[in-house]
């Protein structure tokens, strides 16, 4: 099995991995070919979930036997809603916003089932729990100070010369709107 022939080196290489190919997945959701179709985002996790599948068979020439667990089953009905809202966020809030919030999310959830369901040795379970408690911080703050400001609409009546009523609406912005 690969698992058997990896080291601890391995394992990091992975995770790296990972983390900028989860970090990369929604770069196609923010382009103007998918915004201008206006693509559901249960479609878009639905070509995630076909390519993820078609992939998976990739390591069978690896020497992986194929095994079934119901467990493949559970994850998945955790991957598909939350690769969906995932898309949902992105699109709405934006990729920085929705990955800090999430990131943040996976990192407390993942660090208890790993810590304290899975009993994974740590050197130091508080200082574990304080690091995940000072990258979840951060991860808020950069999720907060991602999003733009928020624009103020005033509408005020007004009459024009044949004294009829109307509605004008300003904007008003930061500087730093301006500017930037």
């Amino acid at each position: 099995m690969i698992l058997e022939q990896c080291s601890e080196a391995c394992g990091y290489a992975a995770a790296i991995t990972a983390a900028i190919c989860m970090g990369s997945f929604g770069v196609p959701v923010k382009s103007e070919v998918v915004s201008r179709l206006d693509v559901d985002p249960l479609v878009v996790q639905s070509y995630k979930t076909l390519i993820c599948f078609l992939t998976s068979w990739l390591i069978i020439p690896m020497g992986e036997p194929v095994r079934f667990t119901s467990w493949g089953i559970v994850s998945g009905i955790f991957w598909v809603p939350g690769g969906w809202a995932g898309i949902y966020g992105i699109r709405t809030a934006g990729l920085a916003v929705a990955a800090g919030t999430w990131s943040s999310m996976i990192v407390l959830t993942s660090f208890f089932w790993g810590i304290f369901v899975f009993e994974e040795k740590v050197k130091s379970k508080l200082g574990a729990c304080c690091a995940c408690c000072t990258l979840i911080v951060g991860l808020i703050g950069m999720s907060m100070f991602s999003r733009p400001r928020a624009k103020r609409r005033d509408v005020e009546q007004v009459g024009d010369e044949k004294g009829m009523q109307k509605k004008r609406e300003s904007i008003t912005l930061d500087e730093e709107d301006i500017e930037g």
